[in-house]
């Protein structure tokens, strides 16, 4: 087993409750966007790890292998159905999942991180509390690793300082990894694509997120 997925397997050991796995998507200022069209979205799924394993099958069976990705798999007719039936997948199941949307991203927020550090500040402190019994209280957060070294930095120090102002998440925990070790990841970026499509575009893919509109709860970004 590679270290990256000894990291991910310990984070499991350390905890009994259900796993929140974390994407984004998002759209932010160029001379191309006008303000009105930025956003940032945060999603997650929670998964129980008893049903862990029965999901990673399912999800690679459809996919037909171990690599995905949602942006790609638009571009083509098949990766649009295999998406389709991933949607359907999780919609048939008993995975809560969760939204946090910003809209419009603020004119001098340029990189969007202003709106991702909110976003995951209300999507985190929705699932640690258990949103109103729309799951078991989370203590684990996985999100996909970002590629550079100091966005994974800002992602670390964000979940920090949420902590550190409010005392009953001092147990809860961030691990950034790949979906390459943990393919449950895939989970939360075909929910945002799915609903990404339905702000940007106007074609059939914009109703890609009508197959799991009802399994969705949205929150409010956090300051």
């Amino acid at each position: 087993m590679r270290p990256e997925a000894i990291i991910v397997a310990d984070a499991y050991r350390r905890t009994k409750a259900p796993v929140a796995y974390l994407d984004e998507s998002y759209q932010t200022h160029n001379r191309d966007i006008h303000p009105t069209q930025t956003f940032y979205v945060f999603t997650a799924v929670v998964v129980r790890q008893p049903d862990m394993c029965e999901l990673r099958v399912g999800l690679r069976e459809i996919v037909g292998g171990d690599y995905w990705h949602s942006t790609e798999a638009l571009q083509h007719h098949d990766g649009r159905s295999a998406m389709r039936d991933m949607l359907e997948f999780l919609a048939e199941g008993s995975e809560p999942c969760v939204i946090a949307h910003r809209v419009p991203v603020a004119a001098d927020d340029r990189d969007g991180e202003a709106a991702r550090r909110a976003c995951y500040r209300g999507i985190a402190m929705e699932l640690t509390v258990g949103g109103d019994g729309l799951c078991e209280p989370v203590e684990l957060l996985v999100l996909e690793e970002r590629n550079q070294q100091n966005f994974r930095n800002k992602d670390r120090a964000n979940h920090r300082e949420l902590v550190a102002q409010h005392s009953h998440l001092r147990n809860v925990r961030l691990l950034q990894t790949s979906p390459k070790f943990e393919h449950l990841l895939w989970l939360p970026g075909v929910v945002s694509s799915a609903y990404r499509r339905s702000i940007t575009h106007h074609d059939i893919t914009a109703r890609l997120f009508g197959i799991i509109e009802h399994r969705v709860h949205l929150v409010k970004p956090m300051e």
